[in-house]
């Protein structure tokens, strides 16, 4: 399994070693990370598999892993999510690693339908993703828009606003 700590780390329970401590104190990983990357070890094994990031805003927790590694995470009959769901005490989704950024929307907003996505430029220079979205679909968020924001937004890099036409 491959993971934002080494093979060493994710083994260990309580300790970092010195590389990974340092990306800790860095902010290249976060707690979260650590933690549950340790916890797909425990289900996974040496499974091929590769666990990138974890996202977290509100009452969701978002994996982010590698391309075609969605249903192995989630494990049969979702078995895998209830366990991480129980333990972490919130809801999570497992989305897969990408740089188009409609596709991260489209995956994370399931089953609410995703129109597209425009960047917008500010007066400032600046820019952000307006994600558009049915009307319609509004009550079909998986959680509440904000929070969606937020997570999109610590995904890409970039401010994300959620629109509805």
């Amino acid at each position: 399994m491959k993971a934002p700590i080494c093979e060493v780390c994710l083994k260990t329970e309580d300790i970092l070693c010195p590389a990974d401590e340092k990306k800790l104190e860095e902010g290249i990983i976060t707690e979260l990370d650590v933690k549950i990357s340790r916890m797909l070890y425990k289900l996974l094994g040496d499974a091929d598999v590769e666990f990138k990031k974890a996202v977290e805003a509100g009452d969701l927790i978002v994996l982010i892993v590698g391309e075609g590694d969605v249903p192995i995470v989630i494990g049969k009959g979702g078995k895998n999510i209830k366990y991480l769901t129980r333990e972490l005490g919130k809801r999570v989704r497992v989305i897969e690693s990408t740089d188009d950024v409609k596709k991260l929307a489209v995956d994370l907003l399931y089953p609410a339908g995703v129109f597209g996505v425009n960047v917008v430029y500010k007066p400032d220079g600046g820019q952000y993703y307006k994600v558009l979205v049915f009307s319609r679909d509004k009550s079909k968020l998986p959680e509440k828009s904000e929070v969606l924001e937020s997570i999109l937004t610590q995904i890409t890099g970039v401010e994300t606003k959620i629109s509805f036409i």
